[in-house]
């Protein structure tokens, strides 16, 4: 049991020390005394067929939160990596999900017309306050257990850190599903 916390707590730990110690290129919302706050912090949005989507539905799992608008060149060019990043890890247990903010258009019609399986959610201006998010695109990294383990903004659909938080954040939530059930034998 110890053996299994100690991995728990070393992949957790590359996880923070990889997303907080990444800046090349990008801008990086300064949390460092603020980060424990957003533990817990939940909120809710309707999706583009009206369903609430909370953000606590998704506790367990490696969270991806993507701040964008319809007008965003750096959107236009992020999110059809974003939507293969999904596809590639969506069945492991990785969830993206898409936050509209500053919109002026109809964020329905260029989901639709893109055609992303992912979901997106509406009108998220008050939950990019949450985060620090102050344009997009932003992107929000949510370790298994709910932290924050960084806020980013890059355009870079193949940035190093979406595959690098996918593969080490599905890892986390295998050891932490492996722990709970070993609780509950």
């Amino acid at each position: 049991m110890n053996m299994n916390r100690t991995i728990k707590t070393l992949v957790f730990l590359v996880l923070s020390t990889m997303l907080l110690s990444c800046t090349e290129g990008q801008n990086t919302a300064n949390h460092s005394d603020e980060t424990d706050s957003y533990m817990g912090q939940d909120w809710t949005l309707k999706n583009l067929a009206g369903q609430s989507v909370q953000l606590s539905s998704f506790h367990g799992k490696p969270t991806i939160l993507v701040f964008w608008a319809t007008w965003c060149p750096y959107c236009k060019k992020l999110l059809p990596g974003i939507a293969e990043l999904d596809k590639k890890y969506r069945d492991q247990g990785l969830k993206v999900l898409a936050v509209n903010i500053k919109e002026d258009w109809k964020p329905e019609v260029y989901w639709r017309n893109h055609e992303y399986q992912f979901d997106t959610v509406l009108e998220g201006d008050e939950v990019a306050k949450i985060y620090g998010i102050k344009g997009t695109p932003g992107i929000v990294f949510i370790a298994p257990s709910g932290e924050v383990l960084g806020v980013k903004s890059f355009s870079d659909p193949n940035h190093p850190l979406l595959e690098k938080f996918a593969v080490q954040g599905i890892a986390l939530m295998k050891i932490m599903q492996e722990n709970k059930a070993r609780k509950t034998k």
